[in-house]
């Protein structure tokens, strides 16, 4: 039985589309998933509703509700006993084996590891940011567009002079002094091991003083099927995601007036759209199309049909599922070497690097897939292997199996060291027979 936890039990970004697609391998092969969250209207349906904490929402109030609700917004953030408790009742109900925590914080917050700690419940976390080292999860200060590594030491105070959550002093100290509280609790040293889909990701913790013997490097899982082999392509290369400034898109189209023999469609939405569609506008740029937001078969089918897709992010995007989902399909990738993105993309083999932010080498990665169809059909092909190889529902399956067995049969951080020492983990993140 495995005690699933997330503070969303819908799809609402990567991290619970991992949640569920890990939810449904295991469910799968014959386990029990028990899901722990926050209630809310958005919700899938599940018997466990009840249990689930209740809603809270820190976004879209105003500061005379901010001020009603700050002792209870405080509270949710740096400790909710409301969360320990429910979970405690959760735990004593269906009695899981082990609990794999994945985005935890402000909504349900760490105090459910104290419970688990209570119950001797092994405990991974999946993680899909840089929380544990970033009051702000992203390493990266938005109203600057610039990466930003100044906290990961543990010098929180940074978030507050850089006014890094949302732009105010305010977000920002309340966010610093979370992470300083967790900090000198220790309540992280609960967990006993860490999946994190990038080595990079990995690195950073290791640098905030995590012990390099909980970090577990893994690839997420997408179900293949959802994203079949389509060798084949039509006449334009593609962006699809998020239109924000961090993403790159900027730089993308000033490669685009370089290379005015190439089609792109841009599909997504996001503060950056209009800006963006007026920088098409005002340099001509005739081989651009915005498709918008897209989603299912239709989203499915453009991608199939494109020569390669462009992910030229700015930031240290972590392991983003563009990159499986597009590799699943057989289309190879260019992205900027920053963050987990030259770990899934390996350059030369399925897909192809460059400098973020520099416009003249995006210019010739793209001009390197568009005027050889045999090479970008061939870096193709290594993509669907790759993908087929690491990020398949069996292979996942097996990986993850075997660091629970080990979780339930070590019981604490020392035997657990003992059983699973760095050596015996080899680069794809999988574990030596």
């Amino acid at each position: 039985k495995i005690l699933m936890v997330d503070k969303y039990y819908f799809i609402k970004g990567g991290a619970e589309r991992y949640f569920f697609e890990l939810k449904n391998v295991l469910e799968s092969n014959g386990h029990e998933v028990i899901p722990f969250s926050m209630q809310h209207p958005n919700n899938f349906k599940t018997p466990y509703e009840s249990d689930f904490v209740s809603n809270i929402e820190f976004n879209g109030l105003s500061k005379v509700q901010k001020l009603k609700q700050v002792r209870k917004i405080f509270g949710r953030i740096v400790y909710s006993y409301e969360a320990k408790n429910a979970i405690a009742k959760i735990i004593d109900k269906v009695k899981p084996d082990v609990a794999h925590l994945h985005m935890i914080d402000h909504q349900l917050s760490p105090s459910i590891l104290h419970a688990l700690r209570d119950y001797n419940i092994p405990i991974i976390q999946t993680c899909h940011q840089y929380k544990l080292v970033c009051p702000s999860y992203r390493l990266f200060v938005m109203h600057k567009n610039q990466i930003c590594e100044k906290c990961v030491g543990g010098d929180f105070y940074h978030a507050v002079v850089e006014k890094c959550h949302k732009e105010s002093r305010a977000a920002s100290s309340l966010l610093a002094f979370e992470s300083y509280i967790h900090k000198w609790m220790k309540i992280y040293d609960l967990i006993d091991l860490f999946h994190v889909p990038s080595q990079f990701l990995g690195d950073k913790l290791i640098e905030g003083g995590i012990p390099q013997r909980k970090i577990w490097h893994q690839f997420y899982t997408i179900n293949l099927d959802d994203y079949p082999y389509h060798p084949t392509a039509s006449d334009y290369c593609i962006y699809y995601g998020r239109l924000s400034e961090e993403k790159g898109v900027k730089n993308l189209l000033k490669a685009m007036v370089n290379t005015p023999d190439v089609n792109l469609y841009i599909m997504g939405d996001g503060p950056y759209r209009l800006f963006l569609e007026d920088f098409a506008k005002s340099n001509r740029l005739e081989n651009v199309k915005f498709w918008g937001n897209q989603s299912g078969e239709k989203l499915v089918n453009l991608v199939q049909n494109s020569k390669f897709v462009i992910v030229p992010s700015e930031w240290y995007d972590n392991s983003p599922l563009v990159i499986y989902e597009s590799f699943s399909m057989g289309k190879p990738v260019i992205v900027s070497a920053l963050g987990g993105m030259p770990e899934l993309v390996d350059h030369g083999i399925n897909g192809l690097h460059f400098t973020a932010g520099n416009v003249d080498e995006l210019t010739d990665r793209i001009k390197q897939l568009w005027l050889n169809a045999e090479y970008c059909n061939h870096l193709g092909s290594n993509a669907r292997a790759k993908a087929e190889k690491e990020f398949s529902a069996e292979v996942h399956y097996k990986r993850i199996i075997d660091i629970y067995e080990k979780l339930i049969n070590s019981k604490n951080d020392n035997q657990f060291a003992t059983q699973l020492h760095p050596s015996e983990i080899v680069e794809n993140g999988s574990t030596t027979d």
